[in-house]
């Protein structure tokens, strides 16, 4: 049956011309953007997934940071524990050279007050800079206890930042992870989408081609009437 008021052919070429043009929308969408959910309507359930992973590693990047400025108070700590341990060794070397005299000079006085001040403000000022260590109280009358004190504080400084490494060599494991995990859900497959828009641009140009032909049919129909 030839028909005129219905193109029922014209009607399905333009449906799967309609078809096709969408699948070439999502191929272009794809790969100018590098995602393969770029709406909820791509994937809604590996969009909820994805913006979870993305959530998880956000909180992971803030804990490596935060790890990484413990380091960096300990090494603060650590650097000021250093120059107080050189003090220390010089107040005992002062307090050795005094033994040695059998008495107390003015200029003996005077080096072991400005390095006693030394050693407090320079903890002072560490402390005050973001520096977190166990401060060492020095005195005129330092000795090896005092140098032990000092030792153990830069230890436990060590400690801490070897801690927080490993803390942070763990964690980026975790963040790798996750951002692994988020990228197979969310990023585009290059190689795939752009075998798709291929596909879909042959579709489209032969999809127009057929709705051409179809709303040239019922011109056939003429040929009855002559």
């Amino acid at each position: 049956m030839t028909q005129i008021n219905t193109n029922a052919y014209s009607l399905n070429a333009q449906r799967n011309l309609a078809k096709n043009s969408l699948g070439l929308s999502s191929a272009i969408e794809r790969l100018s953007s590098g995602l393969r959910v770029n709406s909820a309507k791509d994937d809604a359930s590996g969009l909820a997934v994805g913006m979870t992973k993305e959530s998880q590693s956000r909180v992971t990047a803030v804990d490596i940071r935060t790890a990484q400025d413990a380091i960096s108070a300990a090494q603060i700590g650590d650097g000021a524990l250093a120059v107080v341990g050189d003090i220390v060794t010089r107040i005992i070397e002062l307090n050795a050279m005094v033994a040695a005299a059998g008495s107390t000079s003015g200029q003996f006085t005077a080096e072991l007050d400005a390095l006693v001040s030394t050693a407090g403000d320079i903890q002072t000022d560490a402390a005050a800079a973001g520096g977190v260590f166990t401060s060492v109280a020095v005195t005129s009358a330092a000795d090896q206890a005092t140098l032990d004190s000092v030792a153990s504080a830069r230890a436990s400084a060590g400690a801490e930042m070897n801690n927080q490494e490993y803390v942070i060599q763990a964690l980026r494991v975790s963040y790798e992870n996750q951002q692994a995990a988020r990228s197979r859900i969310m990023d585009a497959d290059f190689a795939e989408e752009t075998s798709r828009l291929s596909r879909f641009q042959v579709l489209q140009q032969a999809g127009t081609a057929m709705v051409a032909q179809a709303n040239a049919i019922p011109q056939n129909v003429l040929s009855l009437l002559r």
